[in-house]
């Protein structure tokens, strides 16, 4: 019972509450539109060939914004930037961080796929989670505040659906989610530059500037 009202739960914010962060999407600024090896993807491990993996997600929409929008949100432009587990250059993500942690913030889907694995504090990346798409796409959130009850390896997400909440585990010093997209899957050192597959909100959202390598 218990794992059935957690269920329903999921389902309820990822159907009413989803259909409002849709209606709230159909005001975002749009960062990119398809994902094609034109666009210049900064890339980590072999870019050649990671951006012609990357083309073949077929990724024909943006994908939905990782946390709940609210009220401030900066969106760090580090991918490729230092690393505090990894060192210069090996930042395989961006962070994203809220301007008031008062209030926890609501992680959600991306995408629509399953939950493909769950990390327990640990080491740098602390609580997170692993989800992917049917085209072998995964997707990783850090630094996990709270995991959503209910919700386990292999269960089936939709886009918008309650992951949990921003925290600090891991190496993290402030509460925030540091977000990946592995083409090649969860075991996959290849990673893409996430920011220009978001759908960034035009509200209370800002991106900083670029603090990458030329790579």
């Amino acid at each position: 019972m218990k794992h059935h009202a957690s269920t329903t739960r999921r389902q309820l914010f990822g159907s009413v509450g989803g259909a409002a962060i849709a209606a709230f999407f159909g005001a975002v600024t749009l960062r990119g539109g398809r994902l094609g090896a034109e666009r210049g993807l900064d890339l980590l491990d072999d870019p050649a060939s990671a951006i012609e993996r990357a083309v073949r997600m077929r990724l024909d929409d943006l994908l939905m914004f990782p946390v709940l929008p609210g009220p401030g949100l900066v969106v760090l432009d580090n991918f490729g930037g230092y690393s505090v587990s990894r060192g210069s250059c090996a930042h395989r993500g961006i962070d994203i961080f809220p301007t008031d942690d008062e209030v926890p913030r609501v992680l959600v889907s991306c995408i629509d796929g399953v939950v493909e694995g769950q990390r327990f504090l640990a080491g740098s990346q602390g609580n997170a989670w692993v989800l992917q798409d049917d085209a072998g796409v995964s997707y990783r959130y850090h630094h996990v505040g709270e995991f959503e009850p209910g919700l386990e390896v292999g269960s089936p997400v939709r886009r918008g659906d309650v992951l949990g909440t921003v925290g600090s585990t891991g190496n993290a010093n402030y509460p925030h989610l540091h977000f990946e997209v592995r083409p090649d899957g969860a075991s996959s050192a290849s990673a893409v530059n996430p920011l220009p597959l978001l759908a960034i909100p035009s509200l209370n959202t800002t991106v900083g500037p670029r603090s990458g390598c030329d790579l």
